[in-house]
């Protein structure tokens, strides 16, 4: 006769190979997750402003935005009021037929941030880089001027003195068609990050990738796109003279 009784040990020792790979599945599930999951990126989580008004430790307070000059025609401006509503200074930066606008201001390392906008190129005297700017404002900068095709309305990120309101630094961040003309881009979002200057932008065509100048962003095709735009994150060195890391972005912002 066959005994079919089993010790309590017997029973034990017959699961263990079957626990033993149940285990075993588990782990490897685990241990992949954790190898190919995505990992977040600490570059991104840096405090990024897009505000048009912002205040010193000294109760001094700059607002950036423009005045409407004609009914086609628009000049950035920054206004700087003391803790007593005082103006102290309201600079124009751009004086011609450009169109032109303030869009975001921002203390971020001590340093004054501001943005503005031109849809154009002007050897004018009152032209962005040559009106309330500094010595060598935009020289050595990653894009000194405008450059080819005018239309599109392009992006300048810019140091501002808070004592005198002129330009100590700026650079041009714009992108381009495939036939190298300038176009759109626009800088949503500015602040700094471990000495770099950070900046969140919107391009309608090719960006720029890494470098002292206009390099086109490799390895982006159209399909990249989200809402009709390319959206990526930079970093530029602080005096304007390169772009280190460009990155770009999956998802709205």
């Amino acid at each position: 006769m066959i005994n079919l009784k089993f010790t309590h040990i017997e029973i034990f020792m017959k699961k263990i190979p079957i626990l033993a790979g149940v285990f075993g599945f588990f782990c490897l599930i685990s241990c992949q997750s954790g190898i190919e999951g995505p990992q977040p990126d600490p570059n991104l989580n840096v405090f990024l402003s897009k505000d048009t008004e912002v205040n010193d430790n000294l109760g001094n307070t700059y607002k950036i935005g423009y005045d409407q000059v004609s009914s086609i025609n628009q000049d950035p401006y920054i206004q700087k009021t003391n803790s007593n509503g005082e103006t102290v200074w309201r600079i124009r930066y751009e004086e011609t037929p450009v169109d032109g606008r303030g869009t975001i201001i921002a203390f971020a390392d001590e340093k004054l941030l501001a943005v503005f906008t031109l849809d154009g190129g002007s050897t004018d005297n009152k032209y962005l880089t040559k009106h309330h700017v500094l010595d060598g404002a935009f020289s050595g900068v990653f894009q000194s001027g405008y450059e080819r095709g005018g239309g599109p309305k392009v992006s300048i990120l810019s140091e501002i003195d808070p004592e005198s309101g002129k330009i100590k630094k700026g650079s041009f961040v714009t992108a381009r068609l495939t036939n190298g003309n300038t176009n759109s881009l626009s800088i949503k979002e500015i602040g700094m990050n471990n000495g770099k200057l950070a900046i969140k932008v919107s391009a309608a065509a090719w960006p720029p990738g890494v470098g002292n100048k206009y390099i086109r962003m490799p390895d982006i095709t159209d399909a990249d796109r989200i809402d009709n735009a390319f959206l990526m994150y930079y970093e530029m060195e602080a005096d304007f003279s390169a772009i280190t890391k460009a990155k770009l972005l999956r998802a709205s912002f």
